[in-house]
């Protein structure tokens, strides 16, 4: 695999799931042969135009959010499949329509298993963070399907049991975008969906950037 690749990493705003199995393999590959892992961060550069200390503290985030286990012996990470993706997200989106919890959907689909609800959770929200169009192609399959689907950039949010909209609890990002969002619907002429991705790409790339 070349550098040629990913033309236009250094453009992305987020990581694609070719570069999520590089960083996966490269890793791997360090742990078992005794390497540094800015070794690894340093090849996953050069093949991908993106910098190692970005990468790193990518890497590092991921595993602490329990996304990416540390490949030790034989435990290690797994990344999401893209067919994983397609279904994390519709299930999501399609019980969060019907007045599910993100954290009550994410439960069910790990069976139980906390880690694996927050595999699931922390994947699903960093794709509404980094990742738009994704969730964007999701609602529109549910469509296709005649099913019910929510939008997380438009709609109220779906709160657990006991906690009431309008808590003096301080607003996140993601509930900002959405006020926004209703906010942006209401005025004649404006593609609120238009503004709001590109609202959210830039919040991205400002991130990254501190990173």
């Amino acid at each position: 695999m070349t550098q040629s690749a990913w033309p236009n990493s250094r453009g992305k705003m987020g990581w694609t799931q070719s570069e999520e199995d590089l960083l996966y393999q490269q890793i791997c590959r360090a742990r078992e042969t005794g390497q540094p892992l800015k070794q690894a961060f340093e090849s996953i550069a050069s093949l991908t135009g993106r910098k190692p200390n970005s990468i790193r503290n990518y890497y590092y985030a991921k595993v602490k959010e329990g996304l990416f286990a540390p490949c030790d012996a034989r435990s290690a990470f797994t990344p999401f499949s893209q067919q994983e993706i397609d279904t994390l997200l519709e299930t999501v989106l399609h019980a969060q329509a019907e007045g599910m919890s993100v954290r009550g959907i994410t439960l069910k689909m790990g069976q139980g298993d906390k880690k694996a609800m927050l595999r699931y959770q922390n994947k699903y929200r960093s794709m509404v963070k980094h990742n738009p169009d994704a969730i964007y192609a999701a609602i529109e399959r549910l469509k296709n399907k005649g099913l019910s689907t929510y939008d997380p950039y438009s709609e109220p949010r779906v709160h657990k049991a006991g906690r009431k909209p309008g808590s003096h609890k301080k607003a996140t990002f993601d509930e900002t975008l959405i006020e926004l969002g209703a906010q942006l619907k209401q005025i004649e002429g404006v593609d609120a969906n238009m503004l709001l991705q590109q609202l959210v790409r830039l919040a991205s790339l400002a991130g990254q950037k501190q990173a």
